[in-house]
């Protein structure tokens, strides 16, 4: 028997075979993520991809943030040219002259190393909560929960956001903060967040021991918004794709961008129709 161990042994090493894998040449994408919504002027952050097995030090973001693009948002009528709030670092570029109106639609255009991108958003009419409450899951910890009368006809998609009055700067969305109506079309609902991170404070949100959740003795500003189908799908398959990030049982998930030139730029232009409410949870 312990010869037939070392003949199967020999048997399995003698089929080994080193299989080489020719990664494909990276390629540099222009990263956008754009928005327009009711009342507000366009939003434009513009970064550059950097390689997965680069040498790229992420401690400097600011390395990968894209100065001097030209860019331009119109409504058919009216062009606004985009100002740089910090030329000398670039990322952040904001409208003047344009603000977001219900029913329009925009058209953003960048220009940047000889080439331009495009894409169109609609801002729709904003959906509209029923009411809000606060569920408590531990102690004074728990989730803002939402009675949703969803509007009949197939086609609607959402996004969710939240802040906390005076502790938050923005309104955060939280991981998975879209769904469409695939499942809910006409249907009266209930339906929770957890909190999202600020965008500004990402790692210290990872070390939060209230991670996730809102407390007894917050004001919380609810912004719930309304927006066009492909504008979804860019970011449900943003989140599958991350969901799934080197988890070798799952499946691949190509995320669908707005703009024209999808194989030279990663993002989209979003049209958001905001509907806001505000609940106040007492501290007893």
């Amino acid at each position: 028997m312990k010869y037939c161990y070392i003949f199967i042994f020999l048997f399995l090493a003698s089929c080994r075979k080193d299989v080489v894998v020719k990664l494909p040449d990276y390629e540099e994408k222009l990263v956008v993520e754009a928005s327009i919504e009711t009342g507000q002027p366009a939003i434009v952050f513009l970064s550059k991809s950097v390689p997965y097995f680069g040498t790229f030090d992420f401690s400097k973001p600011q390395e990968a943030f894209i100065k001097g693009a030209f860019v331009t948002v119109t409504n058919g009528t009216l062009v606004d040219t985009l100002k740089e709030l910090d030329p000398d670092l670039g990322y952040l570029y904001t409208g003047l002259k344009i603000n977001g109106e219900q029913g329009k639609t925009y058209t953003l255009k960048i220009r940047y190393n000889g080439k331009e991108y495009s894409s169109s958003t609609t801002i729709l009419s904003p959906p509209k909560l029923d009411s809000l409450w606060f569920k408590a899951e531990k102690d004074n910890l728990g989730f803002i929960w939402q009675k949703f009368n969803e509007p009949a006809g197939s086609g609607d998609a959402y996004r969710w956001f939240a802040k906390r009055y005076g502790r938050d700067q923005f309104f955060a969305a939280p991981f998975n903060s879209v769904f469409d109506d695939k499942f809910v079309d006409g249907k009266k609902f209930d339906f929770a967040y957890d909190r999202g991170p600020q965008p500004n404070l990402v790692q210290e949100f990872r070390e939060d021991p209230e991670r996730g959740y809102y407390r007894k003795g917050d004001t919380i500003i609810v912004k719930f918004c309304k927006i066009g189908k492909k504008e979804y799908e860019f970011w449900n398959t943003y989140y599958q794709n991350k969901s799934s990030n080197g988890n070798p049982f799952s499946a691949p998930a190509n995320v669908q961008g707005t703009f024209d030139n999808v194989r030279e730029v990663f993002g989209a232009f979003v049209g958001y129709a905001p509907f806001y409410d505000t609940i106040i949870i007492p501290k007893n």
